[in-house]
């Protein structure tokens, strides 16, 4: 689970300047700010090998770092946000760039505890820091602020590993659940539209499967609901006293070929979907559905049988109420 920044209110901001200068035009209407699904989530983190997790009592340390340069921020339509004034259409968001850097440190520890015929069951905590900065063009109609650095989301929750089922002692399938509860003590400035936490409590419910039908060949995935807690804790539009965003599912999926005994050449993506409506004091605020997809190459190194080395990278396909770019990932993972 990592915490990359992204644009917490996005849409509100689209739709709330789009309505103001709209007033140039035929029709003006007042639009609710709205709390956006949080930014910090497992969006391509985990990619290979994924659902085989520890079977054996101990510590395992995986240490994340991520770059996500965004260059495009979109609408509800999946294009840049247009407004039409007296002298013609003009972009809302003019060259935005968006860095985000992440380096999260999550720790996870198994028992001997073994029940239901699994291989496990532990508990696992995540903290990232995460520095984010924003530039675009003077020529833009909204100018937005990013938060800098600080600590993000802390993300924990109770793990069940399955048994690893083999073929001929050869590890070939097995998959493993976490829920998973973001508590929001990311840094948040009331005032900043680019924060590294959300301002409000999650739950992440996932389940991860890896499969590897022969010894070269491996496919993963990591299906993940998020229900998003209301709050009153964040800036909302006058006369608005809390917000809600949509409940959501994501996946990580990957599949890859072993090049050598160590290395492994594959491709990974992931998709976002917001299942239903953000809402602002129980209005649900229209064309607020934030989804995506990415898809790109990626490797693994493994150093050792207790230390590997994944690499991920992540372009965009598709995406309506977001921020968009490449992005780069790297997940070292360690059993003691």
């Amino acid at each position: 689970m990592t915490s990359l920044g992204k644009l917490t209110r996005l849409s509100s901001t689209v739709l709330m300047l789009a309505g103001m200068l709209a007033g140039t035009g035929a029709h003006a209407q007042a639009v609710p700010d709205t709390v956006k699904p949080p930014g910090g989530g497992n969006y391509g983190s985990t990619s290979f090998y994924d659902g085989f997790g520890r079977t054996t009592a101990g510590f395992t340390l995986l240490q994340y770092f991520t770059w996500e340069a965004i260059n495009t921020i979109d609408s509800y339509n999946g294009k840049p946000p247009v407004v039409d004034l007296p002298n013609g259409p003009h972009d809302v968001f003019v060259a935005p760039r968006i860095n985000a850097y992440v380096s999260l440190t999550q720790v996870s520890y198994t028992t001997n505890w073994h029940p239901f015929g699994g291989d496990g069951v532990g508990f696992s905590i995540a903290v990232p820091l995460v520095d984010l900065n924003f530039h675009e063009d003077p020529g833009s109609l909204a100018h937005l602020k990013a938060n800098g650095f600080a600590v993000g989301d802390t993300v924990f929750g109770p793990i069940y590993q399955s048994r690893i089922y083999k073929d001929h002692g050869r590890p070939e399938f097995a998959w493993r659940f976490q829920l998973i509860i973001l508590a929001p003590t990311g840094g948040f400035n009331r005032h900043s539209a680019i924060n590294q936490g959300c301002g409000y409590w999650a739950i992440n419910p996932y389940i991860s499967t890896t499969w590897a039908p022969t010894p070269y060949v491996e496919f993963s995935t990591r299906f993940n609901y998020q229900y998003n807690f209301r709050t009153g804790n964040l800036a909302l539009a006058p006369g608005f006293t809390n917000g809600q965003a949509g409940q959501m599912i994501y996946d990580n999926f990957d599949a890859s070929y072993k090049i050598t005994k160590k290395f492994e050449l594959g491709v990974n993506g992931y998709f976002i979907d917001e299942l239903t409506y953000d809402q602002t004091d129980g209005i649900v605020v229209a064309h607020s559905l934030e989804n995506d997809v990415y898809v790109g190459p990626g490797f693994r190194y493994a150093f050792s049988p207790t230390s590997a080395l994944n690499v991920n990278v992540y372009l965009p396909v598709e995406a309506h109420n977001e921020s968009v770019g490449p992005k780069f990932n790297m997940q070292f993972i360690h059993r003691f």
